[in-house]
């Protein structure tokens, strides 16, 4: 009965007074109540991918059109210096207002299971050089040198979903950095792993923080006027977990902090492409393993 039910197929078969026949019962009302809960789940999943592409395609116009009215106003000539600021904070608002809901988005759609990522061999050299060159402005911007030792290293990642991942912990760690600082990004290899190491100098994170700062919305009140929304470091850990890696922070008030990405270096099934028993073989003994060495290495 248990072998057929983990193929959805279970059935009773004994209906007398002896004790199996009472077990198989009370088997077969579990299962049961199993098949209906997972019924409902995926009644839930399909609602909130309908109400996902709604959102999506409802707010996408009304934004877009706040964005444009608001830069038009911006290049008009009679707007007063009294008026300039207001009009330069509404056009700011209303991106903040779109990043918040593609990102809100985004998180949704892999949490649902609408987005799966597709990870592949890829170049983590190359990922780098692409993600340091679209924040460069960002960083020239506040007189940021970020400097790279990146090694010609290969990892099974999703490259669009990693990039998004990375460049969020690496433009926070520019937003938090103050004019004049420093960024250094290298890479580590390792016989499972490839750690991509994001260091600065900027303003730190309390040990009593470090665990919190990876929660949906969590914002530090150290940085309450800054501008974000508390959902690029929740959003970044979700998408490297989902690819069996993590992530690791060590930091100190006022010196800086350290972000390492751990992304596999190899697919673990022979056919090379991972399945859904990879997840088994990600034992937690490999990911103790594999923070013993990053301990090892960063404390």
């Amino acid at each position: 009965m248990l072998n057929r039910a983990l193929t959805g197929r279970f059935q009773e078969r004994l209906y007398d007074e002896s004790y199996l026949s009472a077990l198989e019962t009370k088997m077969y009302q579990y299962l049961t109540a199993c098949q209906k809960e997972e019924a409902m789940l995926q009644e839930e999943r399909d609602a909130i991918k309908t109400l996902i592409s709604d959102i999506s395609h409802q707010t996408k116009t009304p934004i877009a059109n706040l964005r444009l009215y608001g830069q038009l106003l911006q290049e008009q000539c009679g707007v007063s210096q009294e008026t300039d600021p207001l009009m330069k904070e509404l056009v700011s608002q209303t991106e903040k207002l779109d990043f918040l809901i593609q990102s809100l988005i985004k998180l949704s759609r892999l949490e649902s299971g609408i987005i799966t990522l597709a990870p592949e061999k890829n170049s983590v050299k190359d990922l780098l050089t692409d993600i340091i060159d679209t924040v460069a402005i960002k960083a020239v911007k506040k007189n940021i040198t970020i400097t790279r030792d990146l090694s010609d290293l290969s990892a099974v990642f999703d490259w669009k979903w990693t990039a998004e991942a990375i460049g969020n912990i690496l433009d926070n760690s520019i937003k938090y950095t103050p004019e004049g600082g420093h960024i250094a990004v290298t890479m580590t290899e390792y016989p499972s792993f490839c750690r991509i190491d994001i260091v600065d100098n900027g303003m730190g994170i309390g040990e009593e923080e470090i665990p919190k700062i990876f929660g949906r919305f969590y914002r530090s009140p150290a940085v309450k006027n800054e501008e974000g929304c508390g959902i690029g470091l929740y959003l970044a850990r979700t998408i490297i977990h989902r690819q069996y890696g993590y992530i690791k922070v060590t930091s100190q008030l006022g010196k800086g902090s350290t972000f390492s990405v751990l992304l596999c270096c190899r697919f673990f099934s022979d056919d090379k492409k991972n399945t859904a028993d990879d997840r088994a073989v990600f034992t937690a003994m490999e990911r103790d393993k594999g923070n013993e060495v990053i301990k090892g290495n960063l404390s």
